[in-house]
């Protein structure tokens, strides 16, 4: 275990209970504490120690503060990452893609046009956009209107305006972008079962759900074939438009050196990477994975993105010894990351300020963190990713601190399930960074005395109970005296930095 930083003034635990165990109500108490210089800082070490005290056996955390470590316990031990893993794929596809541009889907023929008539087949040819939808099932589904996406209805509505009155030929699905791979091969039959990601597909449409029409009633459906549900749905809005088609829908290649007629151009790939991590997209992961194989010349296959992803992860420096891209969602359990990975992963993504940060659900906001943390100083400061699998828990992100610094973290727990108490340390991470006030660099040089008394400051449960079996009555008049005793000491403070509180999951 490492602990560096510096030390946040605060009055003995032992004078606490000393000067309570002599009354607090008949005026303020005076406390002289010198404030130390440069070193560790032990409180934080103790506050981030009760962390892992509260946690499962098998649990990693490292934190850096401004890019500097401060605290690792099992940083370098291999953890299954569940949906952190999406951190990886986010970050090398910023890093290695460009993130303002988006996806180009295009209808293409090598058939003469003339007269307003195509003269044989055009060719839907997929990109990998993972938002690739139809207005139809956004309705259906009713997906908020915020949520990015391309909207196949507009290559009906181009050719349409270009005077396209007939297709000769039939509309085919082109998918060979990626390989054909539905699943990653590794994972569970049951994911596939359960829905946690859709089909994969180089053209797939709407998430790789189709909207069927059962016993009177519109249900949601796994597509089989998503290529050929693609060209469907585009036939459909085609013939909505008056637009004839002399064959059926059907899937095959585009051939070389064909003419565009239509294309619609996704969203820029930073917010598609934004409302994958936000939304924990399993299938758009793997669609990105597979656009990292591309564009790096490893091919569209969830083996070449997972190459390119460790590529950049050792060339960035921040490779854990022994770690394995097995898939970009986190879904296989084949994934290890190390703590100390998944920090440096951040902080070389730019950390605060940067694309990747800005792409993170917020505490009590936005994403997989909208109802997390909210009885907890992190609401709007603490951005992250969660993660979850039967036997794993994870969360890792970033924390804007009191005195404007940022610390980078990640908690991982392997071999328990998600219970109540390992979203209670969570909890309890959460509240240590968000509360956590550095003192000046070179610290106070003189100390001074400082009274006690005013507000009580919050304690909770995890951090009163001890104290309160071994000395009944002491708790509170302690609490008075020690978040009195920090306003004044840390004089270098913009502010009182409150009490740990470790508070009950809110979720």
């Amino acid at each position: 275990m490492t602990v560096a930083g510096r030390r946040r003034a605060r009055v003995p635990l032992v004078a606490a209970l000393v000067a309570a165990s002599l009354g607090l109500g008949a005026g303020p108490v005076g406390v002289t504490v010198p404030v130390p210089v440069d070193g560790t800082d032990p409180q934080l070490a103790a506050d981030l120690e009760g962390v892992i005290a509260t946690s499962p056996e098998d649990t990693c955390l490292a934190v850096s503060i401004d890019g500097v470590e401060v605290f690792a316990h099992r940083g370098d031990d291999l953890q299954v990452p569940a949906s952190n893993e999406k951190l990886l794929t986010a970050a090398a596809s910023l890093a290695l893609l460009d993130a303002d541009a988006g996806y180009e889907t295009r209808l293409v023929t090598s058939a003469p046009v003339v007269d307003g008539v195509v003269r044989g087949d055009v060719v839907l040819v997929g990109s990998g956009d993972p938002s690739l939808d139809t207005a139809f099932t956004r309705a259906v589904r009713q997906v908020p209107a915020a949520r990015p996406s391309t909207l196949l209805d507009g290559l009906a509505d181009q050719l349409e305006e270009a005077g396209i009155r007939r297709i000769d030929g039939r509309v085919l699905g082109d998918e060979a972008r990626y390989d054909d791979l539905r699943v990653v091969p590794s994972w569970p039959a049951r994911h596939a079962a359960e829905n946690q990601s859709g089909p994969l597909s180089a053209l797939a449409l709407d998430d790789g759900i189709e909207i069927e029409l059962v016993d009177g009633e519109l249900r949601r459906v796994r597509a089989d074939d998503p290529p050929l549900g693609a060209v469907r749905a585009l036939s459909g809005a085609l013939f909505a438009r008056g637009i004839a088609l002399g064959g059926e829908p059907s899937v095959g290649r585009a051939p070389e050196g064909a003419a565009e007629l239509a294309v619609v151009t996704s969203p820029p790939r930073h917010e598609l990477v934004a409302d994958m991590l936000r939304r924990s997209d399993n299938q758009a992961a793997e669609l990105m994975l597979k656009e990292l194989g591309v564009a790096q010349g490893e091919g569209g296959s969830t083996a070449g993105g997972a190459r390119v992803v460790a590529s950049w992860a050792a060339e960035a420096g921040v490779a854990g010894p022994g770690s394995v891209v097995a898939d970009g969602s986190g879904l296989d359990t084949g994934n290890q990351v190390t703590c100390r990975e998944l920090v440096g992963v951040i902080d070389a993504a730019g950390g605060a300020g940067s694309t990747l940060d800005a792409s993170l659900a917020v505490a009590g906001e936005s994403g997989t963190l909208s109802a997390r943390f909210t009885t907890t100083d992190a609401v709007g400061v603490l951005r992250g990713k969660t993660g979850s699998l039967n036997a794993v828990t994870s969360l890792a992100g970033l924390v804007t601190l009191p005195d404007g610094g940022t610390a980078t973290f990640a908690y991982i727990v392997n071999g328990a399930p998600p219970t109540a108490e390992v979203m209670r340390a969570q909890d309890f991470l959460a509240q240590v960074l968000a509360s956590y006030r550095p003192p000046c660099p070179d610290g106070d040089p003189e100390p001074f005395v400082g009274p006690a008394g005013a507000e009580l400051a919050r304690v909770g449960g995890l951090a009163a109970a001890p104290l309160a079996a071994a000395l009944p009555g002491v708790v509170a008049a302690m609490d008075v005296l020690e978040a009195e005793a920090d306003a004044v000491v840390d004089r270098c403070s913009a502010g009182p930095s409150p009490v740990l509180a470790p508070i009950a999951p809110d979720h």
